[in-house]
Formats: structure tokens, C-alpha cells, sequence
């Protein structure tokens, strides 16, 4: 196709747009348009399907509603372009620049293009399928808008979706292996068996997202808001957490204590619950909301943390050996002592501190958090924001951490860099 053949197709289709009594639907299915420069041009609601369009320059193009079933986009610049509710199923898009790209509601799924006619140069080839869903690997897609599109099974391995509107998308089933979604929107998005091998989430927002079938173990969720309800929760821990509200309502005559060794909690929300006196050594809890949660003398060493909410919770006595408290929020947490109480229930004087020892707070919001007696020990405090925490009695042996971090603290006396 010559550079005038296609020129005199766009004018058509200009002309079909606005409804003139002239003009025609542009049709470039299975044309060969590889390496062709059509920055800019309307080609909204054309028929493009089949067509090769390696490497082609579509920035700031209007492509919305536009047939590109099963096209071969690999290479192609589509940044700033219009592609809002184009049908891409099937279509191969692999390192394909889409920064600021309007994808909202576009179809990603597989497809399979059957040629009923010849293409622009008399060949006729053979169906062209990808049932898997589209082909993106590796494509740049920042800031992109993908809000509802449909990309149930589409490879997005290695793909940039770095702070990408993905709200209510479809990605259930699809390959996210590498892909960078830092900062993504995935509020309500369908992620249900999805493979997310060392994928970045960091600081994405996936609440309302359906998780369900995936492995996070081998994705970075550092800061990711991805709260779940405690209904998505596997039954027996249901229980055992049921049969702990009822051990603390009743004061330990009925029901049992909480025992969840090295269970996952992720993401949980348990916001203002009493988990007082529960075993939760070795768990994973990182990314969970335990605002304002009574932790009194409860077991949490050795767990992953990272991320979690704190802020408010009351950890009077608590053990946190060696547990990983990396960006964690514990402001205004009380982390104080507790007051020992014989088997009548009366107080005997005694108090048990909060043991931190070895635990690691890199990063953590400690500011205005009560940390009065603790023992913090060779706990790493780099970063650690403390102003305002009292830290009065603390004991700080060989912890890592600054003089100026302590500027804002209240301490009982000078203490020099560790």
C-alpha cells in the first residue's frame, strides 16, 4: 500500500466520521502498514484487523473503537494515543510504548482471526490465533488509563504499568511476571490466577481487588494497599481466631487461646480487634491493618511485619524479637510495660516491658509511639522516625541508629550514635 493510497483512505474516513454524504469506513484489515508514520490520525472505529503494524508511529492517534483484532502492534509507538474501547483481542503487542496511552475498556483477550480474503500484497494465509489473550510483554505502559479494559489472560511480562489506572480491570489469568505496577491503581481489578513472579507492587492500591488463586510470595507489595476482610481467611483460622474472641470475653474460661505459628495473615484487617495474649510466632502479617489492636503480652516474634498498620495499637508487653517491622506505622502505638497480675487477678507489682530486641524498624513511623522500658537491643532503627516517642528507660545496647533521630525524643539521657 502506497503513502497516497493511504492518505486518500484517511480523507475517506474523515468524511465517514463526520457523516458527509461522501466518504468511507476506513479498511486497513491485514494491510501491511510496518514502519509507516500515522501519528495523529483519526482512524476511530476502523477496521484494521490482521493488520502488521511493526514498528508503526501511532502517537497521539484516535484508535478508539477501532477493530485491531489479532493486529501485529509489536514495536509500534502508540504514546498519548486514543485507544479507548479498541478491540485488541489476540493482537501481538510486545514492546509497545504506551506512556499516557487512553486504553479505558479496551479488549485484551484472545482471539482467533480467520482470513476470508486476501491481504494487500494477494497472499492468504492461515488463521492467525492467540487464545491466551494479547501479547504485551514488555511494553511501556506508565500513567496509562486501563480502567475496566479486558485483559483476562494477556502476557504483561516484564511490562511498565507504573502508576497505570487500572480500576475494575479483568486480569484474571494473566502473566505478570517482572511487570512493574509501582504505584498502579487496582481498585476492584480481577487478579484471580494471575501469576505474579517477582512482579513490583509497591505502594499500588488493590483494595477490592480479587486476589484469590495468587501467590504473593514472590511479589514486592512493600507499602501496597491491599487490605482484606477476615472472611477471605481459611476456615480453621476463622476458628481459632473465633474461639480467641470468645477466650477474651470470657476471661480465659471458655474458648482457647489464639495459637497461629507461622500462619499467613497478609493483608488482613483486624483494625481495634483484641488479639491480647495470642501466639503469632513466625507469622506473616505484613501489609495487615492492626490499627488501634490490643496485643497485650501477646507472642509476634520472629514475624514479617513489613508495612503493617500499628498506629494506635496497644503492645503493652508485647514480644517482638527479631521480627521485621521494615516501614511499619506504629505512631502513637503504646509499647510500654505491662502490669503483672497473680492468678486472682491482683496486681503484683511487677511489670514486664515490651521486648524489641533484634527487631528491625528500618523506615518505621515511630512518632509519638510509647516505647517507655523497652527492650530494644541491636534493634535497627535506620530511618526510623521517633519524634516525639518516649524512650525514657529504653534500653538502646548496640541498636542502630542515629544521635539526630533522637533530636525529637524524649529520653533520660544522652545517648550517642550506635
Amino acid at each position: 500500500m502506497t503513502p497516497q493510497e493511504i492518505a486518500n483512505i484517511l480523507d475517506e474516513h474523515e468524511k465517514w466520521l463526520s457523516r458527509a454524504h461522501s466518504g468511507s469506513r476506513a479498511n486497513l484489515a491485514r494491510a501491511n502498514l510496518a514502519g509507516f508514520t500515522l501519528e495523529k490520525v483519526n482512524l476511530k472505529s476502523a477496521k484494521m484487523s490482521g493488520a502488521n503494524l511493526q514498528k508503526t508511529i501511532l502517537a497521539g492517534s484516535n484508535l478508539s473503537h477501532t477493530d485491531l483484532f489479532c493486529a501485529v502492534l509489536d514495536g509500534a509507538d502508540l504514546r498519548d494515543a486514543d485507544l479507548q474501547n479498541a478491540d485488541l483481542r489476540g493482537a501481538s503487542i510486545r514492546n509497545v510504548a504506551f506512556k499516557g496511552a487512553n486504553l479505558v475498556g479496551a479488549d485484551f483477550r484472545g482471539g482467533t482471526l480467520m482470513f476470508g480474503t486476501d491481504d494487500d500484497e494477494g497472499q492468504r494465509d492461515g488463521p492467525t490465533s492467540n487464545q491466551q489473550g494479547a501479547d504485551l510483554s514488555y511494553s511501556a505502559m506508565p500513567n496509562a488509563s486501563l480502567a475496566g479494559a479486558q485483559l483476562a489472560g494477556a502476557n504483561l511480562s516484564g511490562v511498565n504499568l507504573r502508576k497505570a489506572d487500572l480500576k475494575g480491570a479483568n486480569l484474571s489469568g494473566c502473566v505478570l511476571v517482572e511487570a512493574d505496577l509501582s504505584g498502579a491503581d487496582l481498585q476492584d481489578a480481577n487478579l484471580s490466577g494471575a501469576l505474579l513472579d517477582n512482579t513490583i507492587l509497591k505502594h499500588a492500591n488493590l483494595s477490592g481487588a480479587n486476589l484469590d488463586g495468587c501467590d504473593l510470595s514472590g511479589a514486592d507489595v512493600t507499602g501496597a494497599n491491599m487490605v482484606r476482610n477476615e472472611d477471605s481467611l481459611p476456615f480453621e483460622v476463622r476458628e481459632v481466631l473465633n474461639m480467641h474472641y470468645v477466650w477474651i470475653r470470657e476471661d480465659g474460661r471458655l474458648g482457647d487461646r489464639a495459637i497461629l505459628k507461622n500462619a499467613d495473615l497478609s493483608f488482613i484487617d483486624l483494625a481495634a480487634v483484641n488479639l491480647s495474649g495470642a501466639d503469632l510466632h513466625g507469622a506473616n502479617i505484613s501489609g495487615a491493618n492492626l490499627s488501634n489492636v490490643l496485643l497485650v503480652m501477646s507472642d509476634l516474634s520472629n514475624t514479617n511485619l513489613k508495612g503493617t498498620n500499628l498506629s494506635g495499637a496497644t503492645l503493652e508487653g508485647i514480644n517482638l524479637a527479631h521480627a521485621d517491622l521494615t516501614d511499619a506505622d506504629l505512631s502513637h502505638a503504646v509499647i510500654a510495660p505491662v502490669d503483672l497480675k497473680d492468678q486472682k487477678g491482683q496486681l503484683t507489682g511487677r511489670k514486664w516491658p515490651a521486648n524489641l530486641s533484634g527487631t528491625k524498624l528500618v523506615n518505621a513511623n515511630l512518632k509519638d509511639a510509647d516505647l517507655r522500658n523497652a527492650n530494644l537491643a541491636g534493634a535497627d532503627l535506620s530511618g526510623a522516625d521517633l519524634s516525639g516517642a518516649d524512650l525514657t528507660r529504653a534500653n538502646l545496647t548496640d541498636a542502630i541508629f542515629k544521635t539526630e533521630q533522637l533530636a525529637d525524643a524524649k529520653t533520660d539521657e544522652k545517648v550517642g550514635d550506635s
